[in-house]
């Protein structure tokens, strides 16, 4: 088999395994075992690829990696946060109740872990995995933009595939790029996709939970104004992190 030929082979393994395996699992220990073998899984098909090592897909720990990964979740966090404050004073949602307190702190915990480890291997694979294998065998525009189209696709398994879907994830997508484009590792894109998936969970819970959020919300009929909002507050996140782009770690 071609490098490309294995490269593709392993992309497809680690999605399916990611999005039919872990993430359709009912049981949480069940999860948390899919979650460690992972990583095996992983280094296996890098040394058949010969990246080996984690650290030439964007899992490296230099000094400040917890800087861009709380940097990150602060600008993915404020303006997801923007985003709902927008929509909800333009008639968007209602806000019904609110859990109690011991409720609402497993909630944020459950949310907080949840949505870390969903995060995290979402990025290694449609962004690290990517950058990975490519970045030195064709120019990195074109690495870019398959990465980004990768993330826009591969978001279809929680959103459903639709044309409007399709481009948030696009837009949405040009910051979790563009940060690992800028810093080579996968902690400020890791910061800024977990900040905006943990403000997602206070309004709607995890994936897949039917016990809502911590804010208990009622959604309106979305009208075309409210629906741009979803589009215009990821491309100012964008214009930000790429304002921003020097405050990042190399």
């Amino acid at each position: 088999m071609s490098y490309y030929g294995k490269v593709i082979a392993g992309f497809i393994v680690l999605d399916l395994y990611l999005n039919m395996g872990i993430a359709k699992s009912s049981q949480f220990l069940l999860q948390v075992l899919l979650v460690l073998l992972f990583f095996p899984l992983l280094k296996g098909i890098l040394m058949l690829t010969k990246v080996k090592e984690y650290k030439n897909i964007g899992i490296s720990f230099h000094p400040k990696w917890w800087r861009n990964t709380l940097i990150g979740f602060i600008i993915g966090f404020s303006f997801w946060l923007m985003k709902y404050i927008l929509v909800y004073l333009f008639g968007g949602f209602e806000m019904t109740s609110g859990k109690s307190f011991p409720e609402m702190i497993m909630s944020l915990l459950m949310v907080m872990l949840t949505f870390f480890v969903g995060s995290f291997l979402n990025d290694i694979i449609v962004r690290g995995y990517v950058f990975g294998h490519l970045k030195e065998r064709i120019p990195v525009k074109w690495v870019f933009i398959i990465s980004l189209i990768l993330y826009a696709l591969d978001d279809s398994w929680n959103e459903g595939f639709s044309i409007s879907n399709t481009l948030f994830s696009l837009i949405l997508g040009l910051s979790l790029t563009y940060a690992i484009y800028k810093t080579g590792s996968l902690w400020a894109d890791t910061g800024i996709h977990w900040g905006l998936n943990v403000c997602y969970g206070i309004f709607n819970g995890p994936l897949g939970s039917s016990n809502g959020g911590i804010i208990k919300t009622v959604y309106e009929p979305q009208s075309m104004f409210l629906e741009m909002i979803s589009y215009i507050v990821p491309l100012f996140m964008f214009l930000f992190v790429y304002l921003l782009r020097n405050k990042f770690v190399r």
